[in-house]
């Protein structure tokens, strides 16, 4: 397990969803510090309670977008956003159930949004939003 590092390939060149993602990935670094600093059980859990609060909030925003915009394959990927969602919230209630796994858990779904999830469904879905936004003004 390493630290995220922010790579041009998350580039979704949509402003408010990158800032989302750079976020995500401040909080899953500090996910990664309070495991490996000995910073405790309290300090992981919120640390990871962070995260999903704040990856839920996200994905809305996300899906928001989606529905504004028109996009065709909204529904495939409003479910893939469900199926991350469920996976961290049984993640975190196992971590507040006590199970020490659970953080390096969520740590690999955070791992599969920014290696998979971003740059197969994030990318080409900000692609397609920029695409619909230039078409709108040039007409």
């Amino acid at each position: 397990m390493e630290p995220f590092f922010w790579k041009l390939s998350y580039d979704t060149g949509l402003k408010q969803i990158d800032r989302d993602h750079r976020m995500i990935l401040e909080l899953a670094n500090a996910l990664y510090t309070a495991m490996h600093s000995g910073a405790g059980r309290a300090a992981v859990l919120r640390s990871c309670q962070q995260i999903v609060a704040f990856t839920e909030e996200h994905f809305s925003r996300e899906e928001q977008y989606m529905k504004v915009s028109g996009y065709h394959r909204a529904e495939e990927h409003k479910q893939e956003h469900a199926r991350l969602k469920e996976e961290a919230r049984g993640l975190l209630l196992r971590l507040e159930l006590d199970s020490p796994d659970s953080s390096t858990g969520l740590y690999q779904v955070l791992r599969e949004l920014f290696i998979e999830h971003i740059p197969e469904c994030d990318k080409p879905f900000g692609e397609y939003y920029l695409a619909r936004s230039h078409q709108a003004r040039q007409g």
